[in-house]
């Protein structure tokens, strides 16, 4: 894998509460900030220095039929626990993060081998198409308004390219246990960390108006450590895990025009 430069570049991201936002952009904007709060808190790597667990074995038949990837990105990155893999898939790897925090905390021998970007998820400065491979892990939960996310990810990913990500329902210990609920399955997690639990109906909402296909679906299961400052005890993950490929453009419609159907 070819090596980087140990700097981290940051766009996209600012420390001032936006005016006159949306309830989804404040709550974006109040979130980010408890998640980098968290990473600053503790000197330990708040989700460990393994890859998370069902990453190992999702891609497991995609590298068993030859698949490789020549770019790769690992969007909302923390503290890099999935770098060390990803490194050993991808020719050129790139990470990025809205934590300023979670990046300074990073290993030191994987920031050398990474390309990292400090910028928010829907406004990334990565170029249209920059990547055939992309991870969204552990992550599309605690975004309050993901349909950004997606289509940033659909722009910045390649034609023929795999985003893989995983999207939990309720299932699983974590749902629910010290979150206060704000609706629809909305929960605020010791009152500071938004989370989503999505059902199937709304998953398929979410792929259908951002553009996306799921031509893999597995529901995973694993066990995760304690996390310093954020969970105390061992827990169990469960969740739907897809590989997404992204639909073709639609042309626009010309004004006029009639369609039949």
């Amino acid at each position: 894998m070819q090596s980087a430069p140990s700097m981290i570049s940051s766009s996209a991201v600012s420390s001032d509460r936006p005016h006159l936002q949306s309830e989804s952009q404040n709550q974006n904007f109040a979130n980010k900030q408890a998640w980098d709060q968290l990473y600053a808190s503790t000197a330990d790597l708040v989700w460990g220095a393994e890859p998370v667990g069902f990453l190992v074995d999702f891609l497991r038949p995609e590298i068993a039929h030859g698949r490789s990837f020549r770019r790769g990105l690992d969007a909302a990155t923390g503290e890099g626990r999935n770098l060390s893999f990803l490194s050993s898939l991808v020719d050129e790897l790139s990470a990025c993060d809205s934590s300023g925090a979670a990046l300074t905390k990073m290993p030191s021998d994987i920031k050398r081998r990474v390309r990292l970007e400090h910028c928010d998820l829907s406004q990334t400065p990565f170029v249209d198409g920059s990547f055939d491979f992309i991870l969204l892990c552990d992550t599309v939960e605690t975004l309050p308004d993901a349909d950004p996310v997606f289509r940033e990810m659909r722009r910045i990913l390649a034609p023929g390219g795999a985003l893989v990500c995983n999207i939990p329902g309720p299932e699983g210990d974590v749902a629910g246990i010290e979150m206060t609920e704000l609706g629809e399955e909305k929960y605020l997690y010791q009152g500071r960390y938004f989370f989503k639990f999505f059902n199937d109906d709304e998953v398929s909402r979410l792929l259908s108006v951002t553009g996306w296909e799921a031509t893999r679906r597995e529901t995973m299961t694993w066990m995760e450590a304690p996390h310093p400052g954020f969970r105390t005890a061992p827990h169990q993950h469960c969740s739907r895990v897809y590989l997404l490929t992204a639909l073709p453009e639609q042309p626009a419609s010309t004004s006029g025009t009639q369609v039949a159907f």
